[in-house]
């Protein structure tokens, strides 16, 4: 029986791609989809695993954990919509699907998310592993138990995860160094935005910093690099600290968000009119691309956060019911979106959460 890598490596094509022809999303080209369609036809693949499926007569059971979004504006939405859209698609095939949602900057609603988990006991757990002593734990205990897991946005990098699916996050630090340079033309200094909250639980935070250094270390060793420090980054917190770094620096020419939310430091530079300050970050979600298109953020690099969520499921429900074993890791690509292109990746939401 043909699986999906089996269908890609003859097509000559990534198993995503295999994927969303299977699934009728876009993003193939039409020569490619007619071709992945006949092999498909050839093999009789759809009605293979659903045969597959039946033929164990037994449900499984599939966890999710991130971080909860409060707005679809927000990064954490399009994973949570690839998620659903990925149990959508395999429902029937007798899988059972729990969402689990924790506060990013609360330990304790972490850990009673992953406790609810480990009490359901289920056969896969797809997750964000914040908090990283934590979360190494609860891997250990996930491996004692048998029970396969998938990494998503964050990779741990540790023996015992069935695959990992997410940005090379000191590439992506590394790249944002070289475009703020960019931006910047070599001039004046430049300033990392933190948040103390993020540094402690987000480890791919800290690899985009330590990329981002790398960049200027490796290439231009004399520039100047302040780190400013915030609790949380909230406008308040912003307009505070911000302020005073400025004023105290008013050779700062660039800023690095190593987050999604460089949206908060560019509403605070329109107040302020200081719109000449160059400004990169991540994610092309709501809030970031309003100040994409007024040209306040310069650009971002953005990480398929909708295909993160979908591919983690699909991935491990392959696994669970054909066995096929997945890359030890599945990098998002590194896309730079910048205000003559946001649009694109707006049109592009919209069509995928529509499921």
């Amino acid at each position: 029986m043909k699986t999906i890598k089996d269908i890609a490596e003859e097509a000559q094509v990534s198993t995503g791609t295999v994927d969303r022809v299977i699934h009728n999303r876009s993003g193939v080209s039409a020569k490619t989809k007619e071709k992945i369609q006949k092999l498909l036809d050839k093999y009789d693949f759809e009605r293979n695993l659903l045969a597959s499926a039946l033929a164990f007569k037994r449900k499984y059971v599939i966890a999710t954990l991130i971080p909860s979004s409060k707005s679809k504006n927000e990064y954490w939405y399009s994973p949570q919509k690839g998620l659903k859209s990925a149990f959508k698609e395999i429902q029937k095939y007798g899988v059972e699907a729990h969402y689990f949602y924790f506060n990013k900057f609360d330990l304790d609603s972490y850990k009673k998310n992953l406790d609810l988990i480990l009490k359901l006991n289920p056969d896969g757990v797809v997750f964000a592993p914040f908090f990283y002593n934590t979360s190494v734990a609860f891997a250990k205990t996930l491996a004692k138990r048998n029970i396969k897991f998938v990494y998503i946005n964050i990779n741990l990098e540790t023996a015992n995860n069935l695959s990992f699916i997410g940005q090379d996050s000191f590439s992506s630090g590394y790249l944002s160094g070289k475009m703020l340079n960019l931006c910047t033309e070599n001039k004046g200094d430049l300033a990392i935005i933190l948040s103390q909250k993020n540094i402690d639980s987000h480890r791919a935070i800290t690899s985009r910093v330590e990329g981002f250094l790398n960049y200027f270390s490796q290439n231009h060793p004399q520039k100047n690099i302040e780190k400013i420090s915030f609790e949380n980054i909230n406008p308040t917190q912003v307009k505070k600290v911000l302020t005073k770094a400025l004023l105290k620096n008013n050779t700062i020419k660039g800023l690095f968000v190593p987050s999604s939310a460089a949206y908060t430091v560019a509403e605070f530079l329109e107040s302020v009119q200081l719109t000449n300050i160059h400004v990169v970050g991540f994610d092309a979600h709501q809030n970031n691309a309003k100040y994409i298109k007024k040209g306040i953020i310069d650009f971002v690099v953005d990480q398929n956060p909708f295909d993160q969520g979908y591919l983690g499921v699909k991935i491990l429900f392959e696994y669970l019911l054909l066995k096929k074993q997945p890359n030890e890791t599945y990098n998002s690509p590194l896309v730079i979106v910048t205000k003559e292109n946001v649009d694109h990746f707006m049109v592009t939401s919209t069509v995928e959460f529509s499921t």
